[in-house]
Protein backbone atom coordinates (compact mmCIF):
# COMPACT_ATOMS: atom_id res chain seq x y z
CA UNK A 1 0.00 0.00 0.00
CA UNK A 2 1.41 3.53 -1.05
CA UNK A 3 1.88 5.87 1.84
CA UNK A 4 -0.97 8.32 0.26
CA UNK A 5 -3.32 5.83 0.34
CA UNK A 6 -2.57 4.69 4.19
CA UNK A 7 -6.21 6.04 5.91
CA UNK A 8 -4.09 6.58 9.46
CA UNK A 9 -1.69 8.89 7.87
CA UNK A 10 -4.23 10.77 5.86
CA UNK A 11 -6.20 11.36 9.08
CA UNK A 12 -2.91 12.24 10.90
CA UNK A 13 -2.18 15.21 8.06
CA UNK A 14 -5.92 16.30 8.20
CA UNK A 15 -5.70 16.47 12.12
CA UNK A 16 -2.27 18.39 11.42
CA UNK A 17 -3.84 20.79 9.29
CA UNK A 18 -6.66 21.93 11.53
CA UNK A 19 -4.59 22.12 14.48
CA UNK A 20 -2.30 24.31 12.24
CA UNK A 21 -5.26 26.62 10.85
CA UNK A 22 -6.60 26.61 14.89
CA UNK A 23 -3.53 27.59 16.03
CA UNK A 24 -3.05 30.14 13.36
CA UNK A 25 -6.00 31.97 14.32
CA UNK A 26 -5.82 31.46 17.77
CA UNK A 27 -1.99 33.40 17.87
CA UNK A 28 -2.95 35.72 15.35
CA UNK A 29 0.24 34.35 13.30
CA UNK A 30 0.59 36.02 10.16
CA UNK A 31 4.41 35.27 9.35
CA UNK A 32 6.23 35.01 5.70
CA UNK A 33 7.36 31.20 7.47
CA UNK A 34 3.86 30.32 8.47
CA UNK A 35 1.56 31.36 5.90
CA UNK A 36 2.51 32.51 2.19
CA UNK A 37 0.11 35.56 2.49
CA UNK A 38 2.28 36.95 5.44
CA UNK A 39 5.18 37.13 3.61
CA UNK A 40 4.63 40.89 1.91
CA UNK A 41 2.47 41.98 4.50
CA UNK A 42 4.18 45.33 6.65
CA UNK A 43 2.10 43.68 9.40
CA UNK A 44 3.63 40.77 10.14
CA UNK A 45 2.88 38.46 13.15
CA UNK A 46 5.11 36.56 14.11
CA UNK A 47 4.53 33.39 16.70
CA UNK A 48 5.87 33.94 19.97
CA UNK A 49 8.41 31.20 21.26
CA UNK A 50 6.11 30.03 24.14
CA UNK A 51 3.21 29.64 20.79
CA UNK A 52 5.64 27.77 18.42
CA UNK A 53 6.58 25.15 21.51
CA UNK A 54 3.07 24.62 22.22
CA UNK A 55 2.32 23.62 18.07
CA UNK A 56 5.65 21.47 18.26
CA UNK A 57 4.17 19.53 21.33
CA UNK A 58 0.43 18.85 19.17
CA UNK A 59 2.30 18.19 16.16
CA UNK A 60 4.03 15.62 17.65
CA UNK A 61 1.11 14.12 19.44
CA UNK A 62 -0.90 14.11 16.27
CA UNK A 63 1.45 12.15 14.69
CA UNK A 64 2.10 9.00 17.16
CA UNK A 65 5.39 10.98 18.71
CA UNK A 66 6.80 12.08 22.34
CA UNK A 67 5.53 15.70 22.61
CA UNK A 68 8.75 16.48 24.45
CA UNK A 69 11.43 14.88 22.30
CA UNK A 70 9.95 14.67 18.98
CA UNK A 71 11.20 10.53 19.43
CA UNK A 72 9.03 7.54 18.20
CA UNK A 73 7.59 6.74 21.60
CA UNK A 74 8.36 2.85 22.72
CA UNK A 75 5.96 0.08 22.01
CA UNK A 76 3.74 -0.70 24.57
Amino acid sequence: MAMNDDPERQRRLRELAELHARWQATHRVDDVDFTPEGADSAQRRSPSAQAQREYMRQAREIMGLDPDTGHYRDPE
